[in-house]
């Protein structure tokens, strides 16, 4: 008998992209909704048996499946927390005996999943990619070789049998353009091959350590000589401005940073500014975490007023201090929303004007 602590899970995923004329205000709305009971077992059993003509083995493991899809961000986290809650479930259903091959599909009740963390983020940006995850489950050995398998045959593969895409575009309303079967590898590699085409190898780069190697260091340098690090929590930003000119000069590493900041955080990866010395690397893990706003000083006068700017230049929220004759005197930059909130606290009923757009 297999115990229950030699179980092993392997995350998968069926990636399908809506077709054009889905990309709807009300399409996008149903595909944050989870599918019913019936919608989910029917999904999930087509799935299983495709995923098995596919790969032989696969009908010798435990299938755990939510009816319910999801932007890639919000599966491709560190340690892989959804699939994660589908092997509890899946080890909640066999009630302490020993390993069982089990279909196990979750599907809503009156709109709600039995498991909240298997509900997709509604306040999530949506796009025309989605996911609906799944967990192969059973002996460490045997899921090793259908992982071996799966990532020898999917990509080649992997393309979904018409009755699954059928079944996804109908339980979910929405007319589909493809789907198929993805290894968390291959997902993780579309992915890459979308932040690429939109200059994110450093976000791709930062990814894949936070996934793959999430337990251990990695130290990276962007083009604009931004230095970072995944830390096994977290990923570490290095602020370190030169003490003549605190911005001038910065403008593209704090630009990159936000960038990486907001995109990190669609993957639920949170991450710090630290000040530390350029060399060794290492060094940004001992760094001095900073605040939430880094200032910069331009003159000795007194604040009279405050102007706050959206710089969309920057990526972020830029407060200048006005002196009595309008001229700057100050720059406080929010490092992070929380900082912007803060420095909102901070600046009390201080005189202020806001401004959109880049406004210098």
């Amino acid at each position: 008998m297999i115990r229950l602590d030699q179980l092993r899970h392997l995350p998968l995923f069926v990636l399908f992209e809506l077709a054009p004329s889905a990309w709807t205000q009300a399409g996008l709305a149903r595909l944050q909704r989870a599918l019913p009971r019936p919608g989910a077992e029917e999904i999930g059993l087509l799935c299983a048996h495709d995923l098995a003509r596919i790969a032989p083995l696969v009908a010798d493991a435990g299938v755990s499946m939510v009816g319910a899809s999801f932007d890639p961000a919000e599966v491709l986290r560190p340690r892989w927390p959804l699939a994660q809650v589908l092997t509890e479930q899946y080890r909640l259903s066999l009630a302490g005996e020993g390993f069982a091959r089990r279909l196990l599909f979750f599907g809503a009740v009156d709109g709600a999943l039995p498991d909240r963390r298997l509900q997709p983020d509604p306040k999530h940006p949506a796009s025309p990619w989605r996911v609906l995850p799944l967990a192969l489950i059973g002996e460490g050995e045997a899921i090793e070789r259908i992982e071996q398998d799966l990532e020898a045959h999917l990509l080649e593969s992997g393309e979904c049998a018409p009755p699954v895409a059928t079944a996804l575009a109908s339980w979910f309303g929405v007319e589909i353009a493809h789907a198929r079967h993805l290894t968390a590898l291959d997902l993780l590699a579309v992915l890459r091959a979308q932040y690429l085409q939109a200059d994110g190898e450093l976000l791709a780069d930062l990814l894949e350590a936070a996934l793959l190697r999430p337990d251990r260091a990695v130290f990276l340098q962007d083009p604009s000589g931004l230095h970072c690090a995944w830390d096994g929590q977290r990923v570490r930003l290095q602020w370190t401005p030169a003490p003549a000119q605190p911005c001038a000069g910065w403008r593209g590493r704090l630009a990159r940073g936000r960038q990486l900041q907001q995109g990190l955080a669609l993957h639920g990866i949170e991450t710090i500014w630290v000040s530390c010395a350029d060399q060794p690397a290492e060094a940004l893990l001992g760094g001095t975490e900073l605040g939430d706003c880094v200032e910069e000083r331009i003159g000795d006068n007194a604040v009279a007023r405050w102007q706050l700017h959206q710089d969309d230049q920057l990526g972020l929220w830029r407060v200048d201090g006005l002196d009595a004759a309008d001229a700057v005197c100050c720059r406080l930059y929010p490092l992070s929303e929380q900082g912007l909130q803060r420095l909102d606290t901070l600046l009390g009923e201080l005189p202020r004007q806001i401004l959109t757009g880049n406004n210098g």
